[in-house]
């Protein structure tokens, strides 16, 4: 068994090829033969949500840790699979627009969920976008998410919605696009499709997730609405508290849209995120996450090498996040985008976005540096 110090470097081995979510666009109407297992109430229910229309949106360096030389040569094989996997677009680093005053003292990396309903990786819109921030000092992490509706200035495109920058340009847009319009440094990612999110949480056993009566609900509404896979599965009872939901519940849960808004269903992203995070720290060993690695490979592709991988599980070793996990304290500082009476509802092109005028963006600017920093570096433009 391994000491938790390398339980949670292999944690972190995944963590960026993992915890991204994949979110859906879901059909509008749906028809339940009497044959289906619904009560009255739920039937009820269920044909409410099939026939109201789409509900819009509200919406390095560090110490080395050390290994055995089994471990070594683990890691050495896990190297050179990253290295030979096939990316989906080759990103250019040199012309990011990054903000050259951030500090060094934190890694941020783009996670992205891949909107497309194929089982290999490909283009498609981005509809999970969530930064995660890791101070290299103290080994925090905290998560940002943006709604997919924000509208954001893409380079060479119109004001449009941010999920479509990862389909107009690849990572390399999606990174450079949150560099313009919120003054960061982005220059890694993860990506990964919702087949692949699901296939890990299967490996992992499933999740455990609280979540209301409303939520449960509509999980099996929207599995039985529009099944993602062929799996025959016993409904979520719907009741409020904690559940167990396997890979596909899990991001079927993420997915939710017809209950609230966007900016909810960022919330369920990252609480999702967090729930993985306890879970692949529960009795972890470096074996088993290398199986998940493999699992995950298909699916995911990443800028990341190994060498950034270890130092940032370096840093989070040294951390407190052991003694959180242990402790069942809150793991993640977590900041959405935009912010509760920041934006506004604005048409660009025929669709209404959220928008967020000079003054709100500045303050969105400056709330997010400080939320990762400690202060602002804002730039006038």
């Amino acid at each position: 068994m391994m000491n938790q110090g390398k339980k949670l470097l292999a944690f972190i081995l995944c963590l960026m090829m993992m915890l991204s979510l994949c979110l859906s666009c879901l059909a509008e109407t749906i028809e339940f033969s009497v044959e289906e297992d619904l009560t009255e109430e739920e039937r009820a229910q269920w044909e409410e949500w099939a026939s109201e229309e789409e509900v819009k949106d509200m919406s390095l360096q560090a110490g080395a840790i050390e290994l055995t030389p089994e471990e070594e040569a683990v890691l050495d094989d896990l190297a050179s699979t990253l290295d030979e996997s096939i990316h989906v677009d080759e990103v250019d680093l040199s012309d990011l627009s990054k903000n050259e005053k951030l500090p060094d003292t934190v890694f941020n990396i783009l996670l992205l969920g891949v909107d497309n309903r194929s089982t290999e990786l490909k283009r498609g819109r981005t509809d999970a976008i969530i930064l995660c921030s890791i101070n290299t000092e103290t080994g925090d992490i905290r998560l940002t998410s943006f709604a997919r509706d924000t509208a954001v200035k893409i380079d060479g495109h119109s004001t449009t919605r941010i999920n479509a920058a990862y389909a107009f340009g690849g990572a390399e847009l999606a990174m450079k696009t949150i560099n313009q319009n919120y003054q960061m440094n982005v220059d890694r990612y993860v990506l990964v499709n919702i087949h692949g999110l699901a296939t890990i949480i299967d490996a992992l056993g499933g999740v455990d997730i609280e979540m209301t009566s409303k939520e449960a609900g509509r999980i099996n509404f929207e599995l039985r609405k529009e099944p993602m896979d062929d799996v025959k599965r016993e409904k979520v009872p719907a009741v409020n508290g904690v559940q167990h939901l396997d890979g596909m519940q899990a991001v079927t849960f993420a997915r939710i849209r017809g209950i609230d808004s966007d900016l909810e269903r960022t919330r369920r992203q990252r609480q999702l995120l967090e729930t993985l995070f306890s879970t692949v720290m529960q009795d972890m060993t470096l074996d088993k996450m290398l199986n998940l690695i493999s699992i995950a490979l298909p699916y995911v592709d990443t800028n990341l090498t190994i060498d950034e991988l270890l130092v940032l599980g370096n840093a989070v070793i040294n951390g407190d996040m052991v003694e959180k996990v242990q402790n069942g304290g809150v793991l993640f500082e977590q900041m959405r985008i935009p912010m509760n009476k920041k934006y506004s509802w604005k048409e660009f092109n025929g669709a209404a976005l959220l928008y967020l005028s000079n003054k709100n963006l500045k303050y969105t600017i400056d709330t997010l540096h400080t939320f990762i920093y400690g202060e602002s570096f804002y730039v006038e433009p």
